[in-house]
């Protein structure tokens, strides 16, 4: 089961205006729910109708299955929280009781460990390394790309076709505006196009992402609208044009930890999150049924 996120599981409980009745008996023949439609979804014996899968899918928005996993999420909270309030045996009363239970759940046992300064240093540290390069670079040059690849096994014949494109390519360029955006819309040209010439943008460093002879050329480019000579090496043929620049950085850990908190943060949080309900599923029987889902509308 994909549980919801936080932020959408806590709007639930304080807006959703209708659930599956809390305490509802399920018949083991019983596929459908007095008024409710099909049941789609069963948590402790609790159904989930296709009403209420309905009303949330037009509170919350999202697909089906999203709606279904954030009422799933609510009964196991609620079932979690159960045992802090006083029972309630009427409807309206039990899902009013049971929202306010989930809420303080979460605030009591998730929210404060929320915060920036919660998130290890070791979750930060696994991120600044797979991030490194960011943080520390020689001087990085910001170029579009127009390129006709050729590759180190081409033959010689496709390969003196490829070398002539980019030289009429290069003779067609003289004199045009280079940037990204006229670079991009002549790669897209049928004339151009279809003799395999393509367009990217990227940061370029002397040896990466393209080969160090493009890295060398790149490297002497210090204004917008400079463009490199035609470059010529085993893979392919490359004319770049000067975006921006980079300068140096050599940032460390400690001088990164706050800019990596900041970035991290949200995406951690939901982490916590599935970590905390999935904790509250694994003592529950949970039981959803797909094959009963009204077909989504196209598009």
């Amino acid at each position: 089961m994909r549980l919801g996120l936080l932020v959408l599981l806590i709007a639930c409980t304080a807006t959703c205006g209708g659930r599956p009745s809390s305490h509802a008996d399920l018949g083991a023949s019983n596929a459908t729910g007095a008024g409710g439609g099909d049941i789609l979804a069963t948590v402790d014996g609790i159904p989930i109708h296709a009403s209420d899968v309905a009303l949330e899918v037009r509170r919350g928005g999202g697909s089906t299955r999203a709606a279904l996993d954030r009422l799933i999420d609510f009964e196991l909270l609620a079932a979690a929280a159960a045992p802090t309030v006083s029972p309630a045996t009427d409807d309206d009363v039990a899902e009013a009781r049971d929202q306010a239970a989930v809420q303080m759940l979460l605030e009591r046992e998730l929210e404060p460990h929320l915060g920036k300064d919660s998130i290890p240093d070791d979750v930060l540290r696994d991120l600044y390394q797979k991030a490194q390069s960011v943080f520390v670079h020689p001087r990085l040059v910001e170029i579009g790309l127009l390129v006709v690849y050729t590759g180190a096994r081409m033959k010689d014949q496709p390969r003196a076709e490829a070398v002539a494109t980019a030289h009429a390519l290069e003779a067609y360029l003289h004199g045009q505006p280079a940037t990204p955006e006229s670079w991009k819309a002549i790669a897209t040209l049928p004339a151009w196009h279809d003799r395999k010439v393509q367009f990217t943008r990227t940061w370029q460093a002397l040896d990466e992402p393209f080969p160090i002879e493009v890295g060398r050329a790149v490297a002497n480019l210090q204004h917008p609208g400079e463009t490199t000579p035609l470059v010529i090496n085993e893979v392919g043929c490359f004319l770049a044009c000067y975006v921006s620049e980079r300068p140096p950085e050599n940032v460390t850990f400690g001088e990164a930890r706050n800019r990596l908190r900041d970035q991290v943060h949200e995406r951690w949080k939901k982490a916590q999150f599935l970590e905390f309900a999935q904790s509250a599923a694994n003592p529950h029987r949970i039981e959803a049924y797909p094959e009963r889902f009204a077909p989504e509308p196209a598009l």
